[in-house]
């Protein structure tokens, strides 16, 4: 409970302590009235009825505001109460209002993802009854054009008549706050009109209307909530509700504070008392939590000049002492006493916070998994028979006791509530004891990882003649767990060359992860490790535990190698959330929002410096329930303040996302899972460690492209320099790569070959066959053996020379290794077995066949496809000197104007046993292209019979949508407002040709909307395919920036819908194509329009467009009443 009086006390500890006080921020100081609330609560709405006021707000800090409904009440503006309520029980839970109706009845308005719903009670806390059937929303969205739907405010007018505001995303242009003048049913409209945002400048949400000596005063917030720029503008009128309104000079009024600690104040309403107008609005927490949805409520006062404008709002701490009841309430024991706690997070969550009557500091303990208490000393033994805990989250129960001690030796238990399943504030234990000592002890969250906060305790002689209000049961998790390293998996356990479906987790949850395709153990690099091939995902056979769920903390060590780093490349998962905060996705990728760790929106991370490609490094990802922080290679890169929700799926995933996409393709040494955050130190010491591995040289050609290389790179040495050689090539004999080299020279070599004993392990084509040697030097003294058994050194000596502390070969080889010792006759044994399986391959009887023969897809652009008949293979496309390189895509497009009379293929397995030789002729008839338009002709849509194309679709109100089509100088302009697919009142404007059999369609996009202002925008124009039968059934190549997506392809269908985009945002391709070859369609982009580049997770299969006629063409498709266009060019049709 908050006395008015403890200010008083409060000043005196302070006079006393003062060297202590001047310690605190000014936001820290005891006895403060803001934040109005112990919790995050945001979007308030204040009334008061007889004597009591009423708080509804989004319940903040737990997900995008995801409930549960809730009420605050209080008599004295100080001692508030949550009060649960029946309705919604809906996810989210944002910007509630509530008013009497006509009726005298009470009606409350909450909003979800632009929609608004209502329901009425006899009472303001409900039970509620919604006021439409099914809980329908009773304010769609877009329910008047300009007016994204969200943030419903209802005002009452002198004449008794209602009327609602509501609003949100009103920066558009065309778009604003629309105004409602209400039925007496209270959920539906005698008239809705827009404040346009040319009015309200800046209008963004939260529109509130009062009105005070005649004039009425429309006010609203703008910026972005979640940082600084959130404020609070106003319009006024003269003349009504509705307007029309003027926007004084004299605005914002309410801004962030010179300091910070007042930090995105806004979404606010006003409460009136006796002629005076207070503010009560939302703010950031201090410290700031990340994203900034950990928002607290404070009311200041409200000025007005002579004429009627708001004067700005001088934002405090300290909040409005007028407004509290005076009352002779029981006096708090605790406040201002010494406390100690079993931990505490860092000085911003210090034990004496709990203690010092301020809602805007708390006592956080450090650990969020374990017990933590907090102890206060009353100073002299004393009668107790109140305890008052308000918990850092009100909507979340707490498990906990209460003990009361004379000595601080022996304790007596005051309450016991370690079984409690329901949440409350403030909590309320009665009991009697005689105690100088009061400790609370926290056992278990509703949430697991919820922090072990407390925003205050106190402490009362007598009893306080309230009850704990409590929530209905809620579940609760398991208190059983063990902490420490639940996965570890280790590729050092395996054999090189092993591939394997099934992996033993050597963690504490023990058991295997099972995958249906394999991985290969291969040493790479310096470490051996597993090899993703971009396909594999690994799934564990036991689930994941609630210890890694909610806000848990956690540590992901790996050792990962990338030869090259995709945006994303998952490597572990562990979640099955889709919701904000609700995922727990680590990877490699270079994505700089999403590329490290993917939680769902705001949390998502990306290295700041990606780490770099084909070299080995120790990522780490340790969250402490507060703190998520990214190591690489032993540095930290990053850390972030965040609250999570993960959601735990029913397995672990390895090599993927949770939704099994987004594949990881590289190395994959050791991978360690922690349900605690492991220390900075630890993980600084077994970077170190780790990196201590005994070098050797190993050259290995698996991998290398074929034709002249100039540097090797040596895998046996961990992160090892590259070997810069002289007049090498790659090849293939007797179908596996080899290197050609005169000579290998490098220091680590002559190292080796210098000492007394060292072992030379290598393979060698002598012109009809592959041979493994091992040679071995001890004491001076060499041994050599051929195919595991013991060989002739001079037949040796004909094929490697070793001189001047270098290798002289006179045959090609497939790998080579040196290393310092001796290896003994069972070690040679082993080596060749190992050789012997990795050369045995079925490629050696395999041709790669033809799916889709060699054929020009435009004027210079030859495309070839083999059959994927071998899994985990790699191709490589090459006609004369040039060359795809090694791929994993069974297909290529040659983009040389002078191509050779045939192409080449070859397949490759991990260990680079190659297939046989594909050849093919590649046909010299090329496509033809549909004459373009000329550059004098025009259209418009007033023109009836368009040039070109076959034909058209519009929507049949042109005005409404705003639609238009054009052609001046070869340039196509499609333009629309609000159009969508399947609408056929608003359908999107689109021109195309009816083609049947293959085709390419090229084209430049030269403006779309919002690039000029660099502004991303839900508009989005491109290429069209489209079943001529079935519209619903369609293909895109296409721009859309807002998202930041960029280039974006899209396959929608009977059970289809994939997607996939590059990431540019207002830096796309502008240059885009699609190609097709029977059901396959390949969607490029590129940045010249010469060389072409595949769009993520295409091709697209469609075994439902096979043999189709489609319509192919342009489009343009702007939603949420935004105006779009886009501007195409060099529009090019080449069918065959």
């Amino acid at each position: 409970m908050k006395q008015i009086f403890k200010a008083l006390i409060l000043l005196l500890c302070n006079c006393v302590n003062l060297a202590h006080a001047q310690q605190l921020k000014e936001y820290q100081q005891p006895g403060l009235l803001n934040p109005i609330l112990p919790g995050y609560f945001a979007d308030p709405t204040i009334k008061k009825i007889g004597d009591t006021y009423y708080i509804y707000a989004t319940t903040d800090g737990n997900g995008w505001g995801a409930g549960p409904s809730q009420v605050w009440t209080s008599e004295d503006f100080v001692n508030w109460t949550i009060q649960p309520m029946n309705w919604p029980n809906t996810h989210w839970y944002w910007a509630p209002d509530m008013t009497k109706g006509y009726d005298g009845r009470y009606y409350l308005y909450y909003s979800q993802p632009v929609e608004i719903f209502g329901a009425v009670s006899d009472s303001p806390i409900g039970p509620w009854e919604p006021l439409a059937p099914n809980d329908q929303s009773i304010i769609p969205n877009y329910m008047i054009p300009g007016v994204i739907t969200l943030d419903a405010q209802t005002f009452t007018d002198d004449d008794g008549k209602m009327y609602m505001y509501w609003g949100t995303w009103g920066i558009y242009p065309d778009h604003g706050c629309a105004v409602g003048l209400l039925n007496k049913d209270m959920k539906s409209f005698e008239k809705i009109e827009l404040i346009p945002n040319t009015v309200a400048k800046d209008f963004f949400e939260a529109p509130y209307v009062f009105k005070r000596n005649g004039i009425y005063y429309f006010m609203y917030s703008s910026g972005h909530c979640e940082d600084h720029s959130y404020r609070v503008q106003y319009a006024r009128s003269k003349v009504g509700p509705m307007g029309p309104f003027e926007y004084p000079d004299h605005n914002p009024i309410l801004v962030t504070n010179a300091d910070g600690t007042i930090h995105g104040p806004g979404h606010h309403s006003i409460l009136e008392v006796d002629g005076r107008y207070f503010i009560v609005y939302h703010r950031h927490n201090n410290p700031h939590s990340g994203g900034g949805f950990h928002r607290q409520l404070a009311i200041d006062e409200l000025f007005f000049t002579a004429d009627g404008e708001i004067k700005n709002v001088v934002p405090t701490h300290q909040g409005v002492k007028d407004l509290l009841k005076t009352t002779s309430y029981p006096e708090d024991k605790a406040v201002g006493k010494p406390v100690e706690a079993s931990s505490y997070y860092n000085e911003d969550f210090r034990p004496s916070f709990a203690a010092d009557d301020n809602n805007g500091t708390l006592w956080r303990a450090k650990e969020n998994q374990q017990p933590a208490w907090l102890r206060v000393d009353l100073g002299v033994v004393q009668d107790v028979q109140t305890v008052e805990i308000q918990f850092e989250y009100p909507t979340y129960a707490y498990q906990y006791t209460l003990e009361t001690s004379e000595d601080g030796e022996y304790w007596t238990t005051f309450a016991d509530q370690s079984v409690n399943n329901r949440w409350a504030s403030p909590v309320l234990e009665h009991g009697k004891a005689k105690a100088r000592y009061v400790c609370l002890k926290i056992w278990n969250t509703q949430l697991p990882g919820l922090p072990r906060g407390v925003w205050n305790i106190s402490v009362y002689n007598d009893r306080l003649k309230k009850e704990t209000i409590w929530s209905a049961p809620q579940s609760i998790p398991s208190t059983k767990q063990v902490l420490g390293n639940l996965i570890h998996l280790q590729a050092s356990d395996y054999r090189e060359g092993q591939r394997l479906s099934t992996i033993q987790n050597k963690g504490l949850l023990g058991e295997v992860l099972k995958s249906e395709q394999q991985v290969l153990v291969k040493q790479y690099q310096g470490k051996q490790a597993f090899f993703f091939d971009g396909s594999v995902a690994f799934r564990s056979t036991f689930g994941v535990p609630q210890s890694l769920e909610g806000n848990s903390s956690y540590t992901v060590a790996m050792w990962v190698n990338n030869p090259t780093v995709e945006r994303f490349e998952q490597v572990l998962a562990w979640s099955k959330g889709n919701q904000d905060m609700t995922k727990a996705v680590f990877g490699v990728g270079s994505d700089p929002q999403r590329g490290a760790v993917v939680h769902g929106s705001w949390p998502d991370l990306g290295y700041k410096t990606v780490p770099v490609a084909d070299k080995w490094h120790y990522v780490v990802i340790a969250f402490d329930g507060y703190i998520e922080r990214i190591y690489v290679d032993g540095v930290m890169q990053s850390e972030q303040n965040r609250m999570l929700y993960v959601r735990g799926g029913d397995a672990f995933i390895v090599g993927a996302s949770d939704l099994l996409d987004n594949n990881f393709s590289g190395y994959l040494a050791d991978l360690k899972v922690y349900n605690e955050n492991v220390p900075v130190e630890v993980i600084k010491d077994r970077y170190a460690t780790e990196s201590e591995t005994a070098g050797y040289l190993s050259i290995q050609t698996d991998d290398l492209d074929l034709g002249p290389v100039t540097h090797l790179q040596n895998h046996g040495s961990l992160n090892a320099a590259v070997i810069p050689i002289d007049d090498a090539v790659v090849k293939v004999a007797d179908q596996r790569t080899a290197l050609k080299i005169e000579r290998l020279q490098d220091p680590l070599l002559q190292d080796i070959l210098g000492k007394e004993d060292y072992t030379l392990d290598f393979d060698l084509f002598d012109g009809k066959k592959w041979n493994h040697y091992l040679l071995v030097r001890h004491q001076g003294k060499a041994t050599c053996y051929v195919n595991g058994e013991l060989g002739n050194l001079k037949d040796l000596k004909k094929l490697l020379v070793i001189k001047d502390q270098s290798i002289y070969f006179k045959a090609s080889f497939h790998f080579f290794n040196a290393y310092e010792g001796s290896f003994s006759a069972d070690r040679a044994t082993a080596r060749y077995r190992i050789w012997e399986e990795k050369s045995t391959s079925s490629l050696a009887v395999y041709t790669p066949s033809l799916l889709i023969a060699p054929h020009y897809i435009n004027g210079k652009d030859v495309f070839v496809q083999v059959d994927e008949e071998k899994k985990g293979v790699l191709y490589l496309f090459s006609c004369g000197e040039i060359s795809s390189g090694w791929m994993k895509q069974s297909y290529y497009l040659f983009d040389k104007k002078d191509i050779g009379p045939s192409i080449q293929v070859h397949a490759k397995d991990e260990f680079g046993n190659v297939s046989k030789m594909l050849t093919a002729t590649v046909s010299v008839v090329k496509p033809a292209l549909l004459p373009p338009v000329d550059v004098k002709e025009t259209f418009t849509l007033s023109d009836g019979e368009i040039p070109f194309w076959d034909g058209y679709q519009v929507s049949s109100y042109l005005d409404s949508t705003q639609t238009a089509i054009s052609l001046d100088q070869q340039i196509w302009r499609i333009v629309s407002k609000h159009t969508k697919w399947g609408s056929t009142d608003l359908i999107a404007p689109f021109i195309y040709k009816e083609l049947k059999g293959d085709f390419t369609i090229e084209v430049k996009l030269n403006d779309v909307a919002g690039l000029s202002s660099q502004t991303r925008s839900s508009s989005e124009a491109g290429i069209m395919i489209q079943d001529v039968d079935n519209p619903s059934s369609y293909i895109n190549n296409t721009i859309l920036t807002g998202w930041n997506l960029g280039n974006l392809a899209r396959s929608i269908g009977p059970r289809i819908h994939r997607e996939g985009n590059n990431g540019t945002g207002l830096a796309f391709d502008s240059f885009i194509q699609i190609q097709r070859s029977g059901k396959y369609f390949y969607l490029r982009s590129s940045r010249d329009g010469k060389t072409w580049t595949d769009l993520p997770n295409t091709p697209f299969v469609r075994d439902d467009l096979d043999g189709r006629t489609l319509k192919v063409g342009l489009y343009q498709i702007a939603t949420n009443n935004q105006e779009g266009f886009g501007e195409f060019g060099e529009v090019r049709v080449y069918v065959r």
